[in-house]
């Protein structure tokens, strides 16, 4: 079954870093559903399969919506949008 996440799960990342491409993603970008997370990075898996890590440092900045949040209120499953440099 398929569940819809509300638009407050989608959670939206900007990680200094250059993740692990895959070829099916564009830059340093990664759109699927979080696969894994921790404090020091994030691995979102693209509808495609290929998953995509990206490392979290001081300057990361996670928002849910217009609001704040950390690593700790990311879950695995949650639909991601993550960009990085």
């Amino acid at each position: 079954m398929h569940r819809t996440v509300p638009v407050a799960a989608l959670v939206a990342a900007l990680a200094a870093l250059a993740p692990a491409r895959a070829a099916a993603h564009e830059g340093d970008r990664a759109l699927g559903t979080v696969a894994s997370v921790t404090a020091e990075r994030i691995v979102v898996k693209a509808r495609d399969g290929h998953e995509v890590a990206f490392k979290l440092t001081p300057q990361t900045k996670i928002t849910r919506g217009k609001e704040a949040a950390r690593p700790g209120d990311v879950r695995p499953g949650e639909r991601a949008v993550v960009h990085g440099r």
